[in-house]
């Protein structure tokens, strides 16, 4: 017997004893053709995340919808956070280092005009001063 042949026989054999293939075994699993009854008793009210019944009312469904939705955004809510907060930061980042870059321009170009007008105004006072020496000696 060639090696592919023994390989699929013993994997058949191994399917066979943990999967019956009689009728009983294939009665099972309902396939699409078959009508499936529902259960005659099931809870009126069901524990927190299980699928809520046909007959369930609409506030049944609501409060379903809402405890659906919380867990999935506890479960989400981290994620999201890391997930937003990080290209925020960088853009953030970045936008604040163009910000204080010019900032720091115009402050350096405000106190470079300041103290040309002191230097000039000074200048001009000495001038005025003197001259008024000059003048009164």
């Amino acid at each position: 017997m060639t090696e592919p042949d023994d390989l699929l026989e013993k994997a058949d054999a191994f399917l066979k004893r943990h999967h019956p293939s009689g009728t009983a075994a294939k009665g099972d699993v309902p396939v699409l053709t078959e009508i499936i009854a529902e259960p005659a008793a099931t809870p009126p009210h069901s524990p927190p995340g299980t699928a809520a019944p046909r007959g369930s009312t609409g506030s049944e469904l609501l409060e379903l919808e809402q405890r659906l939705k919380q867990s999935i955004l506890d479960a989400i809510g981290p994620h999201i956070a890391k997930f937003v907060e990080e290209p925020l930061q960088a853009r953030l980042d970045a936008h604040l280092q163009r910000a204080l870059t010019a900032l720091s321009a115009q402050v350096k170009a405000d106190i470079e005009a300041m103290i040309s007008d002191a230097v000039a105004r000074a200048v001009e006072l000495e001038i005025a001063r003197a001259r008024g020496q000059s003048r009164g000696s």
